[in-house]
C-alpha cells in the first residue's frame, strides 16, 4: 500500500463519492478536482504523440502497446511525481470537501501512500570539482564536512536561487561554537516559506543518503577484504540548528552569500547555526575558542554507512531512515543491515527521524582512521521528507 499513489487512492475516493447516477464526465467538485493532477497523470510513457507526424501513419493509433507493471489498481505506477507543498495543501482541503473524511484521516492517508513535501541537497564532486574528493587517515581532514540539507520544511534558503549562494549554505563546515540558548521557534521558519508549511512538531517522515564512494582498495584484515567488517572509512550524519540570538551584518565574512548589490543579511546566515552532533568542546591550546569532538570509533547512532573494505569499486549506496524504523541494536534485523549492508546498527530505530523539528539541518561527514585508510567520495545526497 505504501506504493500507492494518492492520486490513485483520491480517484477511488471520489468513485465513492459521486453523486448517484452521475460518472466521472460530470462537472462535480470532484471532476474539477482531477484538473489538480495535471502534474501527475497516469504514466503515458508508453504513447506516443504523433500530431506532428508526417510519415502518413493515422493519428490515435499508436505502435502495439507494450503490456506495464500495474500497481493494486490496475493502474501504471508513476513513480517519479514528487508533490509540492502546496499540492499536498489543496488536495487535503479537496479531500476533506468531497469525501467528508476528517482531516486527520487524510493525514493518515497521506502518511501510508507517502505523499509528502521533499528537499534535496546533493554535492557531486566529480562534475563541481573535476575529482573525486579523498578523506585520507591520520591526517588533519580525516573528518571533512561533506553536505548539508536545507532546514527542515523548506525547500531552499533563498526565494531567488544562485548557484553560487546554493554551493555556499551546501558545503561549507560552521564554527564549532555551543548549541544554541534560545532557538528559532516554528513560526520564524514557517513565515520565511512562500508556500503552505507543515504543521506538526516533528513533521520528518523519511530521510534517504545517496552515497557514491570506495575506500583505498588494500588492507584490512585476513577475512575482512569484499566485505563491510574491519572498515575504517565510514560516513555518520550530524544535526544542526539555528541560533536565535545570532544577529549577521552586511559586512560579515564568514557567510560568503554576501555577493549581491543588496548586502541583506540572509534570514538563514550560515554564521547562526550550531552543531548539536558532531559534539563540540573547548580547545585545550586555545581555552577562548571551541572544535569539533570526533571520537576515534564510530558513533554508531549516527553512522550511516561504511565503505565495502578493501575495494577500488565505487560502490551506490541507498540508506532509508524512516519515522517508523524500530529495530533495536541487538535486533536480527540490525545485525543483518550492518554485517550485510554496513549500516549503522543503533539508527535503526527510528529516534533521529521522529526527534527532527521544523527548521534542524542535517548534515553528512565522512571519516577515516588509521594509517593507509582513505574515504574516496564522489558523489553524496540527502533527500528529506516530511508531512506537509
Amino acid at each position: 500500500m505504501a506504493n500507492i499513489l494518492p492520486h490513485q487512492v483520491l480517484r477511488n475516493l471520489r468513485r465513492a463519492v459521486l453523486p448517484e447516477g452521475e460518472d466521472e464526465a460530470g462537472n462535480t467538485p470532484a471532476r474539477e478536482s482531477q484538473d489538480l493532477f495535471a502534474g501527475a497523470p497516469e504514466d503515458r510513457s508508453g504513447e506516443e504523440n504523433h500530431d506532428d507526424d508526417d510519415s502518413g501513419s493515422p493519428k490515435n493509433q499508436p505502435d502495439k502497446e507494450q503490456p506495464q507493471e500495474k500497481d493494486d489498481f490496475g493502474d501504471a505506477p508513476n513513480k517519479s511525481y514528487a508533490p509540492s507543498p502546496t499540492d499536498i495543501f489543496v488536495v487535503r482541503a479537496m479531500l476533506v470537501k468531497t469525501s467528508n473524511l476528517p482531516a486527520d484521516i487524510v493525514d493518515l492517508i497521506f502518511d501510508h501512500a507517502e505523499y509528502w513535501a521533499h528537499s534535496s541537497n546533493e554535492i557531486d564532486y566529480t562534475a563541481e570539482h573535476q575529482s573525486p574528493m579523498c578523506v585520507q587517515a591520520t591526517s588533519p581532514a580525516q573528518n571533512k564536512f561533506i553536505l548539508r540539507s536545507f532546514p527542515v520544511g523548506l525547500r531552499c534558503t533563498h526565494h531567488e536561487k544562485d548557484l553560487a549562494e546554493e554551493l555556499a549554505w551546501d558545503t561549507v563546515e560552521v564554527k564549532p561554537l555551543p548549541p544554541p540558548e534560545r532557538e528559532h521557534d516554528a513560526a520564524y521558519f514557517q513565515k520565511l516559506a512562500s508556500y503552505p508549511t507543515t504543521r506538526l512538531n516533528n513533521p520528518v517522515r523519511k530521510i534517504i543518503f545517496s552515497i557514491r564512494s570506495h575506500d583505498q582498495g588494500w588492507g584490512g584484515e585476513r577475512g575482512n577484504p569484499g566485505t563491510y567488517m574491519g572498515a575504517w572509512t565510514w560516513f555518520e550524519a550530524g544535526l544542526e540548528r539555528f541560533d536565535a540570538d545570532q544577529t549577521c551584518d552586511p559586512q560579515c565574512t564568514y557567510d560568503i552569500r554576501y555577493k549581491s548589490e543588496s548586502t541583506r543579511a540572509p534570514p538563514l546566515p550560515l554564521c547562526a547555526l550550531r552543531p548539536l552532533y558532531p559534539d563540540v568542546e573547548r580547545d585545550p591550546e586555545h581555552p577562548d575558542r571551541f572544535r569539533y569532538h570526533h571520537p576515534l570509533m564510530r558513533d554508531e547512532k549516527h553512522e550511516i554507512v561504511r565503505n565495502r573494505t578493501a575495494s577500488r569499486n565505487w560502490e551506490d549506496r541507498v540508506i532509508t531512515w524512516r519515522w517508523t524504523d524500530h529495530f533495536k541494536r541487538d535486533s536480527e534485523e540490525a545485525m543483518k543491515r550492518d554485517m550485510e549492508q554496513g549500516w549503522g546498527p543503533e539508527t535503526m530505530d527510528g529516534e533521529f527521524v521522529r526527534s527532527l523539528k521544523m527548521g534542524d539541518v542535517v548534515t553528512v561527514w565522512a571519516k577515516a582512521r588509521f594509517p593507509g585508510w582513505a574515504n574516496h567520495i564522489e558523489k553524496v545526497k540527502i533527500e528529506i521528507f516530511w508531512a506537509a
